[in-house]
């Protein structure tokens, strides 16, 4: 499928910079913010606030991108990627802090029969498990400066969020302030990217836009629905 051209794509964020700016400086602070919570909530909770298949892919994603500093800095020589590798060094060891979590605090929840030790072999597995899936679907889509992969991986914590809940069937380990942050995140990473290419104005790219931030506001409702946990007041 053809998606975007990635100079073409670079030179439309140059002529938009202000409104694109705008969009994504919400995104980034939206992201920050739902990293941050996340781990407070961990700590507050004793208990992990994002699923391993989504913060593992959070982590992998980013770290990946990370990595290509070559590309960023000297193939595509750009300032638009260049602030985002700088972004995304940080919100990397954010959220491998939060897979950390997932070891000191999920063990008892999903593997008791597990020794620590075992947990955490069994969590870096995983997490090795998912670099190898988020290697496999990066190189089969058409996504040279990860226009498409950013809402993608932003709206993996959605339907994750929702199947914590529903285990837990409690508020623990999340706040309204994480499925509203997604909301802003999918949205300005929306209004961004429409100006940047057609193929984001696409009739399937709109739905997936409106299905993340439908499912993010359902998250919401759930949580109105679910007993808090205590000491959530402070962190809501």
């Amino acid at each position: 499928m053809e998606t975007y051209e990635a100079t073409a794509a670079l030179a439309a964020i140059d002529e938009n910079v202000v409104w694109i700016l705008a969009f994504f400086a919400i995104a980034a602070v939206a992201t920050f913010v739902y990293l941050v919570q996340s781990f407070k909530l961990a700590r507050a909770h004793e208990a992990y606030s994002s699923a391993l298949p989504a913060v593992g892919w959070f982590a992998v994603h980013d770290l990946h991108f990370v990595f290509l500093y070559e590309l960023w800095f000297d193939v595509y020589d750009h300032w638009w990627v260049k602030a985002w590798w700088v972004a995304l060094v940080f919100t990397t060891l954010i959220e491998f802090a939060l897979v950390g979590m997932i070891i000191k605090y999920g063990r008892k929840e999903l593997a008791p029969w597990a020794s620590q030790k075992a947990f955490f072999g069994l969590v870096a597995l995983g997490t090795v498990a998912i670099g190898v899936i988020w290697l496999l679907v990066k190189a089969s889509i058409a996504d040279p400066l990860w226009l498409i992969s950013f809402p993608i991986t932003a709206f993996w914590a959605v339907p994750f969020s929702t199947a914590l809940m529903l285990r837990r069937n409690s508020q623990r380990g999340q706040s309204i302030t994480l499925p509203i942050c997604s909301v802003f995140i999918v949205g300005a990473f929306q209004g961004a990217l429409w100006l940047i290419d057609p193929f984001f104005r696409s009739p399937f790219f709109l739905m997936f836009t409106t299905m993340g931030i439908s499912w993010a506001l359902v998250n919401v409702w759930l949580l109105t629905r679910l007993p808090a946990f205590p000491a959530q007041e402070q962190y809501a």
